[in-house]
């Protein structure tokens, strides 16, 4: 505290506490005043950045020219039109079939879980775009594991032009859960990779799952689990992107980087032994018919 001010000076006296209080009160103000400043300035320097960039892409822009507007025109309604005429074709081939007809024929088979890779970027029609979203494919290279039944029959005979589907088998699946598997975590609405058994016996192990060998074995059995559909609820996502400053990616245009799929990618090389997976069956079957067909021969002859 200061000395008192003498008593010979005018004025009412003023206690030094409220003069200090007064001036914590206007150095307080005239903070705020520089701070709304600096925010003031900071925001017109935003502005006037985003303004340039703005500028500058209008300035570098690629004329479209009206040719290849309609030329996507009708590429896309040719899509559509051909997304619709698979739809009718697959009604008509199974017109005299039930749902329960469908489902048991569908049990029959060998395979009870599908592989769907979306393999078309964003320059699709509407309703093959719904279908993507349906299957929760968002993007280019997302892939997921998807059970057969006859409404997601339907939904992989449609979008078969658009995207990779196969069936893996019980050691591709292994090694794809190895290198790129993932977890959804239903709570936080993200995914956790699969690092170590821990983490897929506290998902499934109520589910008689407790490692990647069980998980596959169970998606790859010719007998459908109890449990299917919750364990495929369990699973997230696979990423098969490429990396963006990969050799293989630099020298393709933007437009091929979000609409076609990288031959040499990761994508492409699942599609190939997919086909292969595919091509062995028919192979068998085709064996399997002959072995069968060989008996009743002879017997004829005989």
């Amino acid at each position: 505290m200061g000395k008192n001010p003498p008593k010979w000076l005018p004025g009412e006296r003023v206690n030094e506490t409220i003069l200090l209080q007064r001036k914590s009160v206007e150095q307080l103000n005239a903070d705020r005043l520089l701070r709304r400043d600096k925010l003031k300035e900071r925001r017109e320097r935003h502005k006037e950045k985003l303004d340039t960039k703005r500028k500058k892409k209008l300035a570098t822009k690629k004329f479209i020219s009206a040719q290849t507007i309609l030329k996507h025109a009708l590429r896309k309604q040719h899509q559509s039109r051909q997304f619709i005429k698979l739809a009718e074709k697959h009604d008509g081939r199974h017109r005299h079939e039930s749902k329960a007809a469908a489902q048991e024929r569908l049990d029959r088979s060998s395979h009870r879980v599908a592989l769907v890779v979306r393999a078309k970027g964003k320059l699709i029609p509407t309703s093959v775009a719904v279908a993507f979203r349906r299957l929760g494919l968002e993007k280019i290279y997302t892939s997921r594991l998807v059970r057969l039944t006859p409404s997601t029959e339907r939904a992989l005979v449609q979008l078969r032009p658009f995207c990779i589907v196969g069936f893996p088998t019980t050691e591709q699946l292994t090694q794809l859960l190895r290198t790129r598997g993932a977890l959804w975590v239903e709570e936080t609405k993200t995914k956790r990779f699969i690092t170590s058994n821990m983490l897929l016996e506290q998902a499934l192990g109520a589910y008689n799952i407790l490692c990647i060998e069980d998980l596959a074995e169970a998606l790859t059995s010719t007998t459908a689990h109890e449990n299917l559909d919750v364990i495929l609820k369990h699973i997230a996502p696979f990423d098969f992107h490429p990396p963006r400053q990969l050799y293989l990616e630099r020298h393709r245009t933007v437009h091929q980087k979000l609409e076609i799929v990288n031959p040499e990618s990761f994508a492409a090389y699942l599609q190939q032994q997919l086909d292969g997976n595919a091509k062995r069956e028919k192979k068998d079957k085709k064996r399997e018919a002959r072995k069968a067909a060989a008996p009743s021969a002879k017997n004829l002859r005989e």
